[in-house]
């Protein structure tokens, strides 16, 4: 998703990492669900739920809360996986997503503060509008702005964080800060509205 790195790689706080794998794994199952599925894309939820029972104990032990129930869930969604039930993995990444949400609370103000706009609008220019900002049907990036009119605080950093890995074969540090996450979280959802209306009249209209 973004086209560059900046900084040096940090990594996610408060036991972020395992429900940021838990909300990577939904929305990828979700995906496949959908009708966006493909062999590439089963073997990476495949390859992603063993890393997400490491994860899961590492988590467990930090937070001290139970790890059965969660290492239930995981084997249940690889033996749905294994048996081609892809809604049933969907199903059990959902269900994990519902009780460990990933959530930005604390660091996405309901009013976000001129500086950190700064810094959002810094990052974009810097990372992003190389690939994010050029128009046209044959551009793979998407409109980051209109994601930010789609959705939620939380999605738009799980997606923001999914971009950055690439591929997602794994990374146990992300090369984007918290912070730095909030401010392009921040930035994009303040003005995906007018950005919306800019850029992409026929959607706004729409949704009217």
């Amino acid at each position: 998703m973004l086209c560059a790195l900046f900084g040096p790689p940090v990594a996610l706080a408060h036991g972020a990492g395992f429900r940021l794998e838990v909300a990577l794994l939904a929305q990828e199952a979700h995906r496949a669900v959908a009708g966006a599925g493909s062999p590439r894309l089963a073997a990476r939820i495949q390859s992603d739920l063993g890393v997400l029972g490491f994860e899961a104990r590492s988590y467990c032990e930090r937070a001290g809360c139970a790890l059965a129930p969660i290492k239930a869930r995981i084997e249940r969604a690889r033996r749905a996986l294994k048996g081609g039930a892809m809604d049933r993995v969907w199903r059990e990444m959902r269900a994990l997503r519902i009780a460990y949400p990933f959530d930005l609370t604390g660091l996405v103000p309901r009013r976000a503060s001129a500086r950190r706009l700064r810094e959002g609008a810094f990052l974009y220019t810097h990372l992003c509008a190389a690939c994010h900002a050029m128009s046209g049907a044959g551009n793979p990036a998407p409109d980051l702005f209109v994601w930010a009119g789609r959705e939620g605080a939380a999605d738009l950093a799980v997606d923001i964080l999914a971009g950055v890995r690439g591929r997602r074969a794994r990374a146990y540090a992300d090369p984007l800060s918290d912070r730095q996450v909030a401010a392009l979280v921040a930035y994009l959802r303040a003005h995906a509205s007018k950005h919306t209306l800019t850029h992409h009249p026929q959607e706004a209209q729409a949704g009217d």
